[in-house]
């Protein structure tokens, strides 16, 4: 347990140093090919670079304050209190002080489909999240498990990288679109025009087609930073949650039951590896989503849970 924390930690900080530096060099190559295009020595290359990672520096920042709000306001959740919804209220409670945790803010998001998460970046700073077909669709020992399950990922400080890698991949969209669009907008350079000719125009045809590729992998580059840090922690989660509850075959039965309805509108590629399952229908399910799932096979899951439970409940 506390190997995982320790490793989780250490991939965040790794996480972050390695996206201030990759928006470095992003904004030191943009700048040398403007360079190259109006004919300035290290004018817009050094200028860019600077203005890069400072953008860099103040994106890590938020993404480790601010990550969590922005991804409860991005899926639309809303607080509950206790009068609200007690019966939640006080699984939650409960099931935090056998995990030996504060209890987390608690959530919920207005749609039937049965799903659930947790964001934040500790365990004093976390909440958890579900559907209201989640709360209104599992039985209590099911929803225990779930809870559990959700609780784990904050006890293992899943919570803190997956939801910086929220915004990062975010962020990893919009800069292939920024890249692109100055390429194609600022292709008609000076230096091209004068000295360079057919060789600077191919050279800017080269540079819109990467730009091109970029705007047409970046999902599927995000996609593969959400699946390396996913399906583990998933396999993790359960068999800890399991531990939490006491009772494999409630999480077990929960995942059958959430597999037949896991869809959320509110969803979208940067958030979908925080929830438990899928959250993505077949008219919603991105490009390319198929081939990178950041949830590993229900069936395996519960296969697991089952040799947990030794038959108990099942």
């Amino acid at each position: 347990m506390y190997e995982q924390i320790a490793k989780n930690r250490a991939a965040s900080v790794i996480t972050i140093i390695g996206f201030i530096i990759f928006i470095g060099f992003v904004g030191y190559a943009v700048g040398l090919i403007l360079d190259y295009n109006y004919a300035v020595s290290g004018a817009y290359s050094i200028t860019l670079l600077i203005f890069a990672l400072a953008i860099a520096c103040i994106a890590s920042f938020f993404s480790y304050y601010y990550s969590d709000r922005i991804v409860i306001s991005l899926t639309k959740a809303r607080a509950i209190t206790l009068d609200e919804d007690p019966r939640l209220y006080y699984m939650v409670e409960g099931l935090s002080i056998a995990a030996g945790l504060p209890m987390p803010k608690t959530y919920v998001i207005e749609e039937q489909g049965m799903n659930a998460f947790a964001t934040g970046r500790n365990p004093k700073n976390s909440a958890v999240v579900f559907t209201r077909g989640l709360i209104d669709n599992l039985n209590d020992e099911e929803l225990k498990g779930v809870i559990s399950h959700e609780l784990s990922h904050i006890k293992n400080y899943d919570i803190l990288l997956g939801t910086v890698i929220v915004i990062f991949v975010g962020m990893l969209s919009i800069i292939s679109n920024i890249i692109f669009r100055v390429f194609l907008f600022g292709g008609g350079s000076r230096r091209r025009s004068s000295s360079k000719g057919s060789g600077g125009g191919i050279f800017t045809i080269v540079i819109l087609l990467i730009g091109v590729v970029l705007i047409i992998f970046s999902p599927i580059i995000g996609a593969v930073i959400r699946f390396a840090i996913s399906r583990r922690r998933e396999y993790l989660a359960d068999s800890n949650g399991a531990l939490i509850s006491r009772y494999p075959a409630g999480l077990a039965s929960a995942l059958r039951k959430i597999s037949s309805g896991s869809g959320v509108s509110t969803a979208n590629s940067a958030t979908a590896h925080l929830f438990i399952a899928n959250p993505f229908t077949k008219k919603t399910r991105p490009l390319f989503g198929s081939l990178f799932n950041t949830h590993p096979p229900v069936e395996e899951r519960i296969k697991r849970l089952e040799k947990m439970s030794l038959g108990v409940g099942m």
